[in-house]
């Protein structure tokens, strides 16, 4: 009889449990179709990416926001490519990222080129312009601001890296 009652509790339980989540999915339903961006924004955190390099390990980008422009990006290397290619939209900083070409290397490869040759995961700047994108985060990271864009003078300031919020 002791078992009867237990699973009795837990019915009643998951009842309540079942009527909880059909108010918050009617709930969710209802305000992204209403307010999609005000939906997104309460399950995402907007942090500088002048934030320290380590603090974005672990950390799954949604987009990166650059001059109050959004590009929407799933992986680390998207928000790098969004971010390098806004830096080469200006004439002269592209000129700068041109003739850094072949003088970023890493320890085994050109993290800066003007071809894909040896790199494993290349990403394509602009037009004869590639860069490597093989690794981790806080590596990515810190490669793109302390060894390209500040060479160039890029102001990274005012950018803002999206990030989910793992609840």
């Amino acid at each position: 009889m002791e078992i009867i009652n237990e699973l009795t509790l837990i019915r009643a339980k998951l009842k309540e449990l079942d009527a909880h989540c059909e108010r918050l999915i009617q709930e969710i339903m209802e305000n992204n179709t209403s307010q999609p961006e005000a939906n997104q924004a309460g399950f995402e955190a907007l942090i500088p990416l002048t934030t320290g390099t380590a603090f974005f390990k672990g950390k799954h980008p949604t987009a990166v926001i650059i001059d109050g422009r959004r590009v929407d990006t799933a992986t680390w290397k998207k928000v790098f490519e969004a971010i390098m290619q806004d830096c080469a939209r200006d004439p002269q900083r592209r000129q700068a990222l041109m003739d850094l070409r072949g003088r970023v290397q890493g320890r085994n490869r050109v993290l800066l080129g003007s071809e894909k040759g040896s790199m494993r995961s290349p990403v394509q700047i602009a037009e004869a312009l590639y860069a490597e994108t093989h690794y981790d985060t806080e590596t990515l990271l810190k490669t793109m601001i302390t060894r390209i864009l500040e060479p160039v003078h890029y102001p990274y300031g005012g950018i803002l890296i999206a990030v989910r919020n793992d609840f």
